[in-house]
């Protein structure tokens, strides 16, 4: 293994890991004064990057207390964390004492690029592993368009439970030409279409839903 300095995490409790350009604000971004880097093969890091693993004992043993982290005017440690790179595209992985993957960060894009250019020289390594299975199937939409699907899916199910058919018709016909489609059915396509088919238009109702609560928010004030 190969000890990388001085970069940025953003070691996240998530099976989905976030590009530099969708990280929050309110991210705690990790300041990494020394880990560990490992060589491995595309379907690895493809499979490490998509769900959740358990990797062998010896190479856990291997991690332990390897990284170091800046922690205002001290150095802590993480007992278990490393990169992982394919030489194409490198990702940290922060793991439990048992071996279980719990939080992963891409890296910023010109710390990603000197890694990837000492990585070159490095022997691919094979690591033991057992995958588990996804809690939820991959997404492909964008941190910022999982915020809006969510917001659009309760703010449907606020609706309902409240009785607001004016709202749930309106936000229906907004994309979607009058038919002669219930209450309950405009409702039921909506929450499935939002939730597995999230698309432009629905950023759009988005929209309409937070101005309207902003105005509601500047009458009540």
């Amino acid at each position: 293994m190969l000890n990388v300095y001085d970069i940025l995490l953003n070691l996240l409790d998530s099976e989905r890991v976030y590009e530099f350009f969708e990280w929050n604000t309110k991210d705690e971004i990790e300041h990494i004064k020394k880990i560990p880097m490992v060589k491995v093969n595309s379907h690895f890091l493809d499979t490490v990057t998509n769900h959740n693993i358990i990797i062998e004992k010896e190479f856990l043993n291997e991690l332990y207390q390897a990284t170091e982290v800046y922690n205002n005017d001290k150095i802590g440690v993480i007992d278990y964390a490393c990169l992982f790179t394919d030489g194409y595209k490198v990702i940290a992985v922060e793991f439990n004492a048992e071996g279980k993957s719990l939080f992963k960060s891409f890296l910023l894009l010109d710390e990603e690029e000197e890694i990837l250019e000492v990585s070159n020289d490095i022997k691919i390594r094979t690591i033991s592993y057992k995958k588990l299975k996804r809690k939820h199937k991959i997404s492909y939409l964008t941190r910022e368009e999982e915020y809006r699907k969510n917001y659009l899916l309760r703010e449907l199910k606020i609706a309902k439970k409240h009785s607001k058919y004016e709202k749930i018709n309106y936000l229906y016909e907004e994309i979607y030409p009058t038919t002669s489609k219930t209450f309950e059915e405009k409702y039921q396509f909506l929450v499935e279409d939002i939730s597995n088919h999230y698309r432009d238009c629905y950023n759009e109702l988005f929209k309409i839903l937070k101005l309207t609560h902003s105005k509601k928010k500047t009458t009540s004030n």
